[in-house]
């Protein structure tokens, strides 16, 4: 899988804009736990050392990834720990909105923002897996507006869009290009 480079003078967060952010860098993982864990605190919410481990794992990879992957991950760490356990820490890391879940495939990545309430996006790749969160209420406006019209409370939506990232479509075109000059 190709990680995409990130610039961060391309980013630019504005939580009911258009504009995406990006999870945090391997760099700024110690960081993000230490937010997390004074957000926890404010909360009234344990954060144990499980869950900032899981947390930790999250952050630090490059790709979503899932709670059995987690456990490989952890258990090559030296730490034990069943299934059950870590799906539970996901989900409090959800519901404090550290990480989100993307539904599609079942995989968690850690929220740019866990400090502010919002809605997102998700673009995934569906080649190399790539994900980025765009924060955007327009979306999620229209789908309660529509929901409201047939008597719907909506409790929860999640919003996930499958196509090529920047490098995967350059990737194709070059092979396109190569493929047309083949035939010639």
């Amino acid at each position: 899988m190709v990680k995409q480079p990130q610039k961060a003078a391309d980013v630019e967060c504005h939580h009911t804009g258009d504009i995406s952010c990006v999870r945090p860098s391997y760099k700024q993982v110690e960081d993000f736990l230490q937010q997390a864990e004074g957000l926890c605190q404010e909360r009234n919410q344990r954060f144990t050392e499980l869950r900032k481990q899981v947390l930790s794992l999250v952050c630090q990879s490059e790709q979503p990834i899932g709670a059995y992957a987690l456990l490989d991950r952890m258990k090559a760490a030296g730490r034990s720990a069943a299934p059950p356990t870590v799906y539970r820490a996901l989900d409090f890391l959800q519901e404090q909105g550290l990480v989100h879940r993307l539904a599609s495939n079942n995989t968690y990545l850690a929220c740019a923002h866990p400090q502010h309430q919002h809605e997102a996006v998700f673009l995934v790749c569906k080649r190399c897996g790539y994900t980025r969160e765009l924060h955007t209420s327009g979306v999620y406006k229209a789908v309660a507006a529509m929901a409201e019209k047939v008597d719907f409370s909506v409790e929860h939506a999640s919003v996930e869009v499958t196509g090529l990232c920047a490098g995967c479509q350059a990737r194709e075109s070059r092979s396109q290009e190569s493929q047309s000059q083949d035939i010639t």
